[in-house]
């Protein structure tokens, strides 16, 4: 299956493979996490269907204190009827995957997971099923000193922070309604109370996405936040529609479709318990199927599951949505773009939404 030729801007492949070392590190060596992530990686490439997914996000909460601008919240002022998810259905899923030897879950997809009353006592309650690897992403706001801690002491393995901005004028301009002030003070926090605690988990990631908006702080945001995270991570901003244009910085551009790895590598629980097969799909036009009615391992292997992969090994993924919007980089093939090849590769762009 070919796969995306994107390179994250700014941070190099020797980087990336130096940081994913250290995280195997400090999980204790630990070759259940290590196998999670050579069949995270392989499984795509071999196409080798698993008998269970290797990841599994559960949203537990399709609301969102934020409303940023590239973002379903933010473009459509929030989901509709948004609420949070039943806390034993939650628990409900973690046994499912528990015995089917799941590896890795995320606790959120298009809404913030702090939302979520009991979201320590979930995190607290995935650990005790032994799974490897327990993250969510967060806008980072609705923490204070006693939560954090709660949440180091749970057992989270990664949590990963969204910062779309270096300065306050910038970050917030983007995440509307957040304040800077706040998101610095709560990852300090994260970092200081897991080392006052003596822990070197949480593993604590920050990210920005790079748009016409932001990009002129990307190197400032690695300096300003290299001492006190594990990782920084920055991606281009990219949808096939309108938005594109709005956003993409326009330096590497989509050129073709590669073959997505996401259906042979996860599944997306939503709050009510539609099951989706990517993190693309914000408008759940391909739902697999009703995890409140089906077991996890039959929807995996379903019929619509299996029809999705078979759209993508033929490469028609502009046939049918989500695929043919689809926001994933991976589902991409993309080119550098110079002086020499700017028309050409521009002229081909137009097709995906560029």
């Amino acid at each position: 299956m070919p796969q995306s030729n994107y390179r994250e801007p700014h941070i190099s492949t020797w980087r990336r493979a130096r940081t994913v070392l250290i995280e195997f590190w400090k999980r204790g060596l630990d070759p259940r996490f290590l196998w999670y992530r050579v069949k995270f990686r392989w499984a795509p490439k071999l196409d080798v269907v698993t008998r269970f997914p290797s990841h599994l996000d559960l949203e537990l909460s399709d609301a969102c204190n934020l409303r940023c601008i590239m973002c379903i919240q933010g473009i459509e002022d929030g989901v509709k009827g948004a609420g949070n998810m039943d806390t034993a259905f939650a628990k409900r899923l973690l046994d499912q995957g528990a015995r089917h030897g799941l590896r890795s879950i995320k606790l959120n997809w298009r809404g913030e997971p702090a939302l979520h009353k009991d979201m320590v006592e979930i995190i607290r309650y995935a650990k005790s099923k032994r799974i490897p690897d327990v993250q969510m992403n967060t806008n980072g706001l609705l923490y204070d000193a006693e939560r954090i801690r709660a949440i180091i002491l749970a057992g989270l393995d990664r949590v990963i922070f969204s910062m779309d901005g270096a300065t306050k004028e910038t970050y917030e301009r983007i995440r509307v309604r957040a304040s800077y002030e706040k998101l610095r003070e709560n990852v300090l926090l994260f970092w200081s109370i897991r080392k006052t605690l003596g822990r070197v988990r949480p593993f604590i990631r920050i990210q920005m996405v790079r748009m016409k908006e932001n990009a002129h702080e990307v190197e400032q945001f690695i300096a300003m936040w290299k001492p006190y995270v594990d990782d920084i991570r920055v991606m281009d901003a990219y949808s096939a529609s309108s938005e594109a244009r709005t956003f993409s910085v326009g330096d590497q551009v989509p050129v073709g479709r590669a073959v997505c790895p996401q259906p042979w590598q996860r599944m997306i629980v939503s709050r009510d318990g539609k099951v989706l097969p990517c993190c693309s799909d914000w408008h759940r036009e391909w739902i697999i199927g009703d995890a409140t009615q089906e077991d996890l391992t039959a929807i995996w292997r379903g019929k619509r599951m299996t029809a999705l992969r078979n759209l993508l090994r033929q490469r028609r993924l502009d046939e049918s949505a989500p695929c043919n919007h689809c926001f994933v980089k991976d589902s991409y093939v993309w080119a550098r773009v110079t002086e020499e090849n700017k028309d050409e590769l521009l002229s081909r762009a137009k097709q995906y939404g560029y």
